[in-house]
């Protein structure tokens, strides 16, 4: 299969899975996989407290699930949060949700795709990537946005990337095992070299790797996903 073919049939099916679980789920919603932020970011959320102003990236920020939370966290300054996402229904369901929660002077939606996202230089202080960069459509763009980011944060900002490596994928239905869904899908080891030399001489706050398997709505149906997710966080010491 041609690379270009293979990338729109990926993205296709990545278009169909999130359209589907995007409507059919409510942010903080008890019951729902979107009911809270994910623990990192959580964690990370306080550690900007002193900061007058922040200005914030989230790549990959679907309905506001992470976004969202910091935005109502630092209500009481001038933060400004840019939101990318390559699905126009997540951007359109952000700003519902930001209306929602009383934020949405603090959020900036994109519709883009994350590769052609140019992450300024020195413009941010805190930039989060969750379940996004294997969505970035070439390992070449994926290496090249990496060094965007460790250039577009601030001294002493936070990066905090989470990302699927590892993966396969079986058909649920008939237990096949499929190509992975996935535009970029590294093994774990890659990946983790990857981030430790593009973030070299940061400081590292979290490094894990957790296993995960799940159900994910696929275009022919539903797949059995399995992934080592690798967390990295990590603080750029000033120069």
């Amino acid at each position: 299969m041609r690379e270009e073919s293979r990338l729109e049939q990926i993205r296709e099916s990545e278009k169909k899975s999130h359209m589907e679980m995007y409507s059919n789920e409510e942010l903080y919603k008890e019951g729902s996989w979107l009911r809270k932020p994910i623990k990192t970011v959580l964690d990370l959320i306080p550690l900007l407290a002193d900061y007058k102003e922040l200005h914030v990236l989230d790549l990959g920020c679907g309905v506001g699930r992470n976004c969202i939370a910091i935005a109502q966290y630092y209500k009481h300054i001038s933060c400004v949060i840019d939101c990318v996402d390559i699905l126009e229904l997540a951007i359109s369901k952000l700003y519902d949700n930001a209306e929602e929660y009383g934020v949405t002077s603090a959020i900036n939606g994109i519709i883009k795709p994350i590769e052609e996202y140019p992450v300024q230089e020195g413009k941010y202080d805190f930039i989060i990537a969750v379940s996004a960069l294997e969505h970035i459509d070439s390992k070449e763009s994926l290496v090249h946005k990496l060094e965007e980011i460790s250039k577009g944060i601030r001294n002493n900002g936070i990066v905090c990337l989470v990302m699927n490596s590892n993966v396969t994928e079986k058909d649920k239905a008939t237990g096949k095992e499929i190509p992975a869904q996935f535009e970029v899908n590294l093994s774990t080891e890659e990946l983790q070299a990857l981030l430790n030399d593009t973030f070299d001489n940061w400081t590292i706050i979290k490094s894990t790797v957790g296993a995960q398997q799940y159900d994910i709505p696929r275009e022919k149906g539903i797949s059995e996903l399995k992934t080592n997710v690798v967390t990295f966080v990590a603080k750029k010491r000033e120069v």
